[in-house]
């Protein structure tokens, strides 16, 4: 395993997670240009998929594992994410929507809403690789983590203002370039008579302005709405890490007996009653 970028592109540890009962386990490498996945179900291969890109796929019953690479991977082989896409839900009939305030829409029995897109089962990533350690910053300061999509919008409003655009286009103005000049014929078109339509005049429409906030608001939308849209994404971004915490930490329920209806029916008995069995039964 190592921590940093290897160029060799060999495997660095596998992906694990235990679905139903059976252990999967994923493990990339760099292949000359591309990069190969391996699937294992309990130790024994069953998939590899390769890709010349960032993101490859292999089929695992009616589901399949997704690897997703980051630029760095690119180089060493290494994956920035890998789930567990479960099948997409049957085509069933459209649900009944209610108007209620407050209604929910029906969940099946895996917990995804019905009709809806169910969402990915992430793999656990091998120890000391860079996905390894980006999940151990995201689980200890998800709020922090998330903020990522807000730097980045602000830093997509503030480049431009700043004139770093522009003094990227003056240094892309010095870089020597050929200068090719490639003689093209003139060629004299014919002349088409296009008919003259008398058009009738449009009345003069009503001079609406809008108030002065309006426009400055509409004006500055540019600057404020990707900083608005990266905000809401990062607080959902956190409050699913939040939920996915809380669950890992939970403690497991202890399932309990089932009653019968004898039970029932011998709770149900009077006290004096179950006394007096007992005592028959002495």
């Amino acid at each position: 395993m190592t921590g940093g970028i290897s160029l060799s592109g060999a495997p660095a540890g596998r992906w694990r997670l235990e679905h139903d009962g059976r252990r999967l386990e994923a493990e990339t490498a760099r292949a000359g240009w591309n990069r190969v996945v391996r699937l294992f179900v309990d130790g024994e291969p069953a998939g590899e998929a390769t890709t010349d890109w960032l993101k490859a796929s292999v089929p695992y019953g009616d589901s399949s594992v997704e690897v997703v690479f980051d630029v760095l991977g690119l180089v060493d082989g290494q994956a920035a994410r890998c789930d567990l896409v479960p099948p997409a839900p049957a085509g069933d009939a459209p649900e009944r929507v209610s108007l209620e305030k407050g209604a929910r829409p029906r969940k099946d029995a895996d917990g995804a809403e019905k009709g809806g897109k169910r969402e990915k089962i992430a793999f656990e990533a091998p120890a000391g690789t860079r996905a390894a350690r980006r999940e151990a910053l995201a689980r200890a300061h998800p709020v922090l983590y998330a903020s990522r999509h807000v730097v980045a919008a602000v830093g997509r409003v503030v480049f431009p203002l700043l004139g770093l655009g522009v003094l990227v286009r003056m240094l892309l103005r010095w870089i020597p370039r050929p200068d090719v000049d490639v003689p093209f014929p003139d060629v004299d078109g014919p002349s088409i008579p296009w008919p003259d339509v008398p058009w009738p005049d449009l009345p003069d429409l009503p001079d609406v302005s809008a108030p002065p906030w309006l426009a400055a608001l509409l004006a500055t939308a540019k600057f404020w709405v990707p900083i608005l849209i990266a905000v809401g994404v990062a607080a959902r971004e956190a409050r699913r890490r939040k939920r996915a915490g809380a669950t890992r930490e939970a403690p497991p329920t202890a399932p309990t007996a089932p009653t019968g209806p004898a039970d029932r029916e011998g709770d149900a008995r009077p006290a004096s009653g179950r006394a007096a069995g007992d005592a028959g039964d002495r």
